[in-house]
């Protein structure tokens, strides 16, 4: 079994519905968690860039419709809502709101290798390759995926009075869902994530200096608008003067975009920034055909890095 490519493409599906994250996701997030992010994923009819990348599925794909079939799962219908969460070093696990035939499901897994084992009254499926990854459906809405261990404290932690995760991260991560259907949102430093996770040297040596680390905390996303997309990002720092300083690097990095390339160019142009005591904010609105613009012009790069 194979879902995660035909999830993945629900994850552009969001919604313009304005939902804060789902509470009983947050339970199941682990204590140490630094970063969340999370999609809104069943309103995605009525945003028109959700229609528009609805429209471009390929709903006759024979791998697609053998995988509804075989699971009884079609992520454009049957998905809610998912909810991503790291402890900035090896810990993550992600979870999510849908409804799933966890019968099926099981049974399709099971046919194509994966084991299936009972934890807590819990059937937990891990993966033909050593059993890496297990995903588990602790009910008939509620998914997790992630290393078993995480997944097994997951379903330790269903059913809790007390949110697993840390209730100022959880707050954060609740402001910023509920004015985007798209977010992300950490209350530690935005360079401990940064850290070696950027493929150009020069930028990620950049996220490391003085002034990078001096973000505290981090959130933002995107509003799937009716009249296209709006994309936000708010960094506190540890002074006025570091927020001053965020906004001018930003800036700086904007102005380097290449003109040779007129879509990101414009795009970049139109990027606004501003400082509001300690935080620097950044926003940036795209129209409708932009939008979509940018979406068939993606397959198109990533095809071009595969060839060279």
């Amino acid at each position: 079994m194979k879902p995660l490519p035909y999830v993945a493409a629900a994850l552009l599906l969001a919604g313009s519905a304005f939902a804060s994250v789902d509470p009983g996701l947050l339970n199941l997030i682990m204590p140490d968690a630094k970063v969340l992010s999370g999609v809104q994923v069943d309103q995605a009819i009525v945003s028109p860039f959700g229609q528009y990348v609805l429209s471009q599925v390929q709903p006759n794909d024979p791998g697609f419709l053998k995988f509804i079939s075989t699971t009884g799962f079609d992520p454009r219908h049957d998905l809610r809502e998912i909810l991503a969460a790291s402890n900035g070093a090896s810990g993550g696990i992600v979870v999510g709101k849908g409804t799933f035939n966890v019968a099926q499901i099981t049974a399709a897994a099971t046919a194509h290798g994966a084991t299936v084992t009972q934890y807590r009254g819990v059937s937990v499926i891990s993966g033909p390759e050593n059993g890496k990854g297990a995903v588990a459906f602790l009910d008939g809405s509620t998914a997790a995926m992630g290393d078993l261990a995480s997944v097994q404290a997951a379903i330790d932690r269903k059913g809790s009075a007390n949110p697993g995760v840390d209730p100022a991260l959880a707050k954060k991560a609740s402001d910023a869902s509920l004015t985007n259907q798209a977010w992300f949102a950490t209350t530690s430093p935005l360079s401990d994530f940064l850290n070696g996770k950027i493929a150009n040297p020069n930028l990620n040596n950049l996220s490391q200096n003085n002034l990078f680390q001096s973000i505290l905390q981090a959130s933002g996303g995107i509003n799937f608008a009716s009249g296209g997309i709006v994309i936000n990002g708010d960094a506190v720092t540890a002074s006025a003067e570091n927020a001053k300083a965020v906004v001018d690097v930003l800036k700086f990095l904007v102005s380097m975009v290449p003109a040779n390339n007129p879509t990101l160019k414009s795009l970049a142009d139109a990027a606004t920034f501003s400082v509001t005591g300690t935080s620097a904010h950044m926003s940036l609105s795209l129209s409708e055909q932009q939008a979509e613009q940018l979406f068939t012009q993606a397959p198109k790069k990533a095809a071009s890095v595969q060839r060279n």
